[in-house]
């Protein structure tokens, strides 16, 4: 082997370590305050014309409003929970900005309660978030939706994903659980759009707490060579070039 061959080996061997030394880019949150700790500081809450009740800090092992029994938050000392004395319809959202680079991965992680407190769960035909309507309607959902919708659409234009819907088969109450979905695909088909990640609670039934924590929407962009990384591989280049000009 030449020096040269060897020269032109060392570099590619060199790069190669250089991108294994590298390692994958890490995780970026893109929602903020997920935890609530922070009080719902980066929140918007909207309840619809004549409900009683809104989402409020729940702290400790009682609900904001109607001092129900609840459990603890899973994480920290706050999380959000809507609650009420009489019906309502309850939103909470935020508004996140997609990056503008490609993704590698995504996932939308949530802890959620629910604490119905009627005979079952109820969600009318056609759905809707509408707590004035006569018919029976209890139920909460997760979306991501279309920032120009109405806060309390359901229409299939305005919901993205849903990421959660109580169902009438469910245990009317049960502790936190975690939720954790891959949308990968969703967000590298919005990148550089902004988004709005939707908890919605309704009732007009009964009491109803629909408590939210850990919320957090991530990304893991495509990892792009660092400059050391682009240096060498210029080098590599230009070694191998030389190389082939002397051959000739």
């Amino acid at each position: 082997m030449t020096s040269i061959q060897t020269k032109t080996s060392r570099t590619v061997v060199a790069v190669a370590l250089l991108l294994l030394a590298a390692g994958p880019a890490s995780a970026q949150v893109i929602t903020t305050n997920g935890s609530f700790e922070s009080g719902l500081a980066g929140w918007t809450v909207v309840n619809q014309l004549g409900s009683d009740g809104t989402f409020g800090l729940q702290t400790g092992t009682l609900s904001p409003a109607s001092g129900t029994t609840v459990p603890a938050p899973p994480a920290g000392l706050s999380a959000a929970m809507s609650d009420a004395q009489g019906p309502g319809s309850h939103v909470l959202y935020q508004d996140v900005v997609v990056p503008s680079g490609p993704i590698a991965s995504a996932t939308l992680s949530f802890s959620v309660f629910v604490g119905n407190r009627a005979t079952g769960f109820f969600i009318p035909s056609p759905n809707s978030l509408d707590f004035s309507t006569p018919a029976l309607n209890q139920q909460a959902r997760v979306d991501l939706m279309l920032t120009a919708a109405d806060p309390f659409s359901v229409a299939p234009g305005d919901i993205l994903f849903n990421a959660y819907q109580t169902a009438i088969t469910d245990a009317l109450v049960s502790g936190y659980s975690n939720v954790s979905l891959d949308v990968t695909g969703l967000l590298s088909a919005q990148l550089g759009n902004t988004l709005r990640l939707r908890f919605a609670e309704v009732d007009n039934v009964f009491t109803f707490q629909f408590g939210v924590d850990n919320v957090s929407l991530s990304i893991v962009p495509v990892p792009e060579p660092s400059s050391l990384v682009l240096a060498g591989l210029a080098g590599a280049v230009g070694i191998a070039r030389r190389y082939r000009r002397r051959v000739v």
